[in-house]
């Protein structure tokens, strides 16, 4: 199987390994590709070393291939079509907020909270999974776990990349406002 074809929690998984710092880089290596291939870790640990370094390494080189991915302007996930917003201007003031809550300031944040964060960024496709329905907050985390278990790597990585890079500095600039907000509040 190739990264860009495991779901979110998958993902999450093998980045949890990654940034582990306790594991070794045998176990790191051995349980990365045992998520990927689908099998119980006791089989990758049977592999020859020169087979699972290989594997591995192929893993890795579509981990670092992950950025050049284009945006999806849609996806399917869970059996429902999914329209991503892109571009700050485009969002609604719930989408807006909930963003805000979703912690990016780093890679293993971000990855931690990619199903959040595409939940946050997706309506579901209405008429033929065309024209994106109104944003519910309310079912934010429903949509969330939805993402976690059935979204594809290779259909959410550009849309999330493609946003943050684009949006960067605005969330900071509103974010650093809405926490001077905060604090006018708690004065008085």
């Amino acid at each position: 199987m190739k990264l860009q074809d495991l779901t979110i929690d998958q993902f999450q998984r093998i980045a949890a390994l990654e940034f582990s710092p306790v594991l070794t880089d045998y176990d790191k290596r051995a349980g990365v590709v045992a998520i990927v291939e689908g099998v119980d870790v006791s089989l990758v640990r049977e592999m020859p070393a020169k087979g699972l370094t290989k594997r591995y390494k192929t893993i890795i080189a579509e981990w670092n291939e992950l950025p050049t991915l284009a945006y999806k302007r849609r996806f399917k996930a869970g059996g429902k079509w999914w329209i991503p917003t892109v571009f700050t201007d485009e969002l609604t003031a719930g989408q807006l907020i909930d963003l805000m809550d979703t912690d990016t300031t780093d890679e293993k944040k971000l990855v931690q909270n990619l199903h959040r964060i595409m939940a946050t960024l997706c309506r579901e496709g209405g008429f033929m999974g065309w024209f994106p329905k109104k944003y519910d907050g309310a079912s934010h985390q429903e949509r969330a776990e939805l993402f976690k278990a059935h979204a594809k790597i290779g259909d959410v990585w550009g849309v999330v990349s493609f946003f943050l890079l684009s949006s960067e500095s605005y969330l900071k600039v509103l974010s650093d406002y809405s926490k001077h907000l905060t604090k006018g509040m708690q004065a008085h």
